[in-house]
C-alpha cells in the first residue's frame, strides 16, 4: 500500500462534525451542567474547617443539581498535592478546589518550587467563609491582657513559647505576625496539626498559642486557657467578652482563615458564573449561617473577582511578613 493517501474530510463533513460537537460545548458553558458527579477536593484531613464547609456545600449542592457531589480529601504538602491534581484536571466544572489563604496567598511565598501557580492555574468561583484566631495562654502565664503579654515577653526575650499547628500554617504566620507588631522574641514549636499543639498548651508545655476559635472554646470555657484577645477586624459572637489585638493595643492587627472555591484556570467563564450562583444560594440562608457558625465559621460569599483580588492583596501582606521573618517549607 506504498503510497496511498489518505482521503481527507470533506468540508462538508467537517461540518457536521463541528456541528455535533457544539451542544457538548455549549451546555459545558451554559445550561447542561453538571453531567455527571461533581467532585469537591479538600486539600487538607477530615475535620477541620476546609472540610466542614466542602461537605455542607457538597449537601446544599446536591439537592439543587439533583446530581452526586462528593468531597475527596486529598492532604499533604500543606495542601499543595491535592490543589495540583485540581490544577490538572479537566475544566469543565466536575473537579473543583477548596482552596483557602494557604495555597493561594502564603505558600507562594513558603515553597521555593511550587507545583502550580495558584493565580494562574485556576479560577476563582466565590470566597465561602471566614475562620478567626484567638491569642490564648496556659493559666501559669502570668498575663491578663494583650498587654501583659508583650511587656513580659519583652521582659524576658526567648522564654515564652508559642504552639502552632505546623510550619507554614495559619496559625504559625499570625503568631510572627503578632511578634513582629510587638516586636518580641518568642519561640514558635511547630507541631502535626491542632490537636497535639493545644494538647501541649493545656499541658503547660508550651505557654501561649495563636489557634482556631473553634477548637480552643471548650478549653477558654473550662478555663484551662486564658484568651487574651481574637484576631479578627471584629469581637466575636462566640467571645464577646475578648477584645480584638487592634483594640488590645495592637494597632492593625487582623488574621483571618479564609476559604474559598476554585476551578482549573481555563474552565468557561459561563461555567464560572454559574458555580457562583449555585455557591451563594447554597450557602445564603439563615439556617446554613448558624450551622456554620457552631462550627467556628463565619459566611462570607463573593463575585470571582472580589476573591482573586482577597487572595493577591494577602499574597502581598503575607509575603512580606513571611519574607521578614526568614520563614521557608521545603
Amino acid at each position: 500500500m506504498t503510497g496511498q493517501q489518505i482521503p481527507l474530510p470533506s468540508r462538508r463533513d467537517a461540518l457536521f462534525a463541528l456541528a455535533g460537537s457544539l451542544p457538548l460545548v455549549l451546555a459545558a458553558q451554559t445550561g447542561g451542567f453538571p453531567q455527571k458527579p461533581v467532585r469537591i477536593v479538600v486539600p487538607y484531613p477530615t475535620g477541620g474547617s476546609n472540610d466542614v464547609i466542602a461537605r455542607l456545600l457538597a449537601q446544599q449542592l446536591q439537592e439543587q443539581w439533583g446530581q452526586a457531589v462528593v468531597v475527596d480529601n486529598k492532604p499533604g504538602a500543606a495542601g499543595n498535592i491535592g490543589a495540583a491534581e485540581v490544577a490538572k484536571a479537566v475544566p469543565d466544572g466536575h473537579t473543583l478546589l477548596l482552596t483557602n489563604i494557604n495555597i493561594t496567598s502564603m505558600n507562594p511565598a513558603l515553597i521555593a518550587n511550587m507545583p502550580f501557580d495558584p493565580q494562574k492555574d485556576f479560577a476563582p468561583i466565590s470566597l465561602l467563609g471566614t475562620t478567626s484566631l484567638a491569642l490564648v495562654v496556659h493559666p501559669s502565664v502570668p498575663a491578663n491582657t494583650v498587654i501583659d503579654l508583650v511587656n513580659l515577653a519583652q521582659k524576658e526575650p526567648g522564654r515564652l513559647n508559642y504552639a502552632s499547628s505546623g510550619n507554614g500554617s495559619p496559625q504559625h504566620m499570625s503568631a510572627e505576625m503578632f511578634k513582629a507588631m510587638t516586636r518580641t522574641q518568642i519561640t514558635h514549636v511547630p507541631y502535626r496539626g491542632a490537636a497535639p499543639a493545644v494538647n501541649d498548651l493545656l499541658a503547660g508545655q508550651v505557654q501561649l498559642s495563636v489557634g482556631v476559635v473553634n477548637q480552643l472554646i471548650p478549653h477558654i470555657r473550662s478555663g484551662r486557657v486564658r484568651a487574651l484577645g481574637v484576631t479578627s477586624r471584629k469581637r466575636l459572637a462566640q467571645l464577646p467578652d475578648v477584645p480584638t489585638l487592634d483594640e488590645s493595643g495592637v494597632r492593625g492587627y487582623e488574621s483571618e482563615i479564609w476559604l474559598g472555591l476554585a476551578a482549573p484556570a481555563a474552565t468557561p467563564a459561563a461555567l464560572i458564573e454559574q458555580l457562583n450562583q449555585a455557591v451563594r444560594k447554597a450557602l445564603s440562608s439563615p439556617e446554613i449561617a448558624t450551622r456554620l457558625q457552631g462550627q467556628g465559621i463565619d459566611v462570607l460569599l463573593s463575585t470571582p473577582a472580589q476573591m482573586r483580588q482577597r487572595a493577591l492583596d494577602d499574597l502581598k501582606r503575607w509575603g512580606e511578613i513571611i519574607r521578614s521573618a526568614g520563614i521557608k517549607l521545603e
